[in-house]
């Protein structure tokens, strides 16, 4: 398919020109002051066909129409000038070229969750057997013993685009979760049963909600229902498969899927109504939190990069303990090595 261009070394200079092969990750028509534009993000492979990086880009002249008839995860020649646009790189597309590509070609663009999915499957099904309430134990064990959740839990990915919107991002996020929540139930008293099942719960929906397909699009039953009804209709259907499944515990572990978000404001149509629930939001939010900044990447080798989902500048090197050694004049405790 060709030589891409290493997206990250493009970014301070107002004229840097840019021309490489990108996946269409989204398109939809927009408007500026004084044209109509194609609105996109676009996904170029780094410098040797290593690691990916999205970019937000503008088509504002565009006679031919090209644009406009774009399918999303598609792979286009791209070319255009770098600009800053509300503190960001952005790309001001001059052409684009429609290019032929092989579903091979096209999954290369597709970021992918780094972890192993069959590892970190396992670890769930382990963390579901620790349990040790009888119902609860019964009720993870038999969710992720169904073949269709276990197949799209896998793949889909966490978030359209704010974090973890990778395929295989949901799994991550969610082991991640699980994993701060096992080792914090004991300090704060939780009842770590229903914290477990909770955090593996939260975002259960968005199985179903968002396509692990090039481009993540919303499906149907998403735009229709959302994540948080998906959720709670598969709880409720897996419930629905145990005998005398307590409807207290029912309803406990449907309150999670329900409060996550821990703030009306925010989508959840009530707030956290146990500790444990508490807890789930705010470990969901870390981890999103997170994610989002170390993401936020500068260009041309820029240590500070921009955080739109909060506006916040990100400086990565104030978290790397060589690049805190060399500004301290001390031993880099990671390697006892000084500046």
């Amino acid at each position: 398919m060709g030589t891409s261009i290493d997206a990250s070394t493009a970014g301070k200079s107002q004229t840097k020109e840019v021309r490489g092969v990108a996946l269409v990750k989204s398109r939809h028509a927009g408007s500026g002051e004084k044209a109509p534009a194609q609105i996109m993000t676009l996904v170029f492979k780094g410098e040797g066909g290593k690691g990916l990086k999205e970019w937000p880009a503008r088509l504002w002249e565009d006679p031919r129409g090209i644009g406009a008839s774009l399918a999303v995860g598609s792979l286009v020649l791209a070319e255009g000038t770098v600009v800053r646009h509300n503190q960001e790189p952005q790309l001001r597309i001059t052409r684009l070229t429609p290019l032929k590509a092989s579903p091979e070609e096209i999954q290369s663009y597709i970021p992918q969750s780094t972890i192993s999915s069959s590892l970190a499957m396992a670890r769930i099904d382990a963390f579901m057997e620790s349990l040790v309430e009888p119902h609860l134990k019964t009720f993870g064990i038999e969710l992720m013993s169904d073949p269709e959740i276990r197949s799209l839990f896998e793949r889909a990915p966490a978030a359209k685009r704010n974090h973890h919107a990778v395929v295989g991002g949901l799994l991550e996020h969610t082991l991640e979760i699980m994993e701060m929540g096992d080792r914090i139930a004991p300090i704060l008293r939780l009842n770590r049963d229903l914290l477990l099942l909770g955090l593996l719960l939260h975002d259960l929906g968005k199985c179903w909600e968002i396509s692990s397909q090039p481009g993540f699009a919303y499906t149907d039953d998403g735009r229709l229902l959302g994540h948080m009804f998906l959720g709670c209709d598969a709880v409720r259907r897996t419930a629905g498969r145990i005998p005398e499944f307590p409807g207290t515990l029912l309803k406990l572990l449907q309150h999670f899927i329900l409060s996550h978000h821990g703030e009306m404001a925010y989508g959840s149509p009530v707030l956290p109504a146990t500790p444990e629930a508490m807890a789930v939001h705010m470990l969901d939010n870390l981890s999103g939190q997170v994610y989002a900044m170390r993401a936020a990447k500068g260009s041309d080798g820029d240590e500070w990069g921009y955080e739109r989902n909060r506006g916040a500048q990100i400086w990565h090197r104030g978290s790397d303990p060589a690049e805190l050694a060399k500004l301290s004049g001390k031993k880099d405790p990671s390697t006892g090595q000084g500046a």
